[in-house]
């Protein structure tokens, strides 16, 4: 992971439909290969404590202390015409 990333933080990334997390066989580049492949808008979240880590989510966000909100992001699939 970066320099600047906690070793136990994961990505998180949720939309409406689906939310997908980094783990120790999925990086970053899968989960938004895979976000991207749902077609539906979604928000990318720094969580800093490990993927297996038991937490909440309220409003399709991890309620974590710490938490990172990284962006929103529109899928080119679920882009309209």
């Amino acid at each position: 992971m970066n320099e600047n990333m906690p070793d136990n933080a994961h990505f998180y990334a949720s939309s409406v439909a689906d939310w997908v997390t980094t783990n120790d066989k999925r990086d970053l580049r899968e989960l938004l290969k895979m976000m991207d492949k749902f077609g539906y808008p979604y928000n990318l979240f720094l969580v800093p404590v490990a993927h297996d880590a038991n937490y909440e989510i309220k409003m399709y966000q991890p309620q974590v202390e710490g938490t990172k909100w990284l962006g929103y992001f529109e899928t080119k699939k679920g882009k309209k015409k």
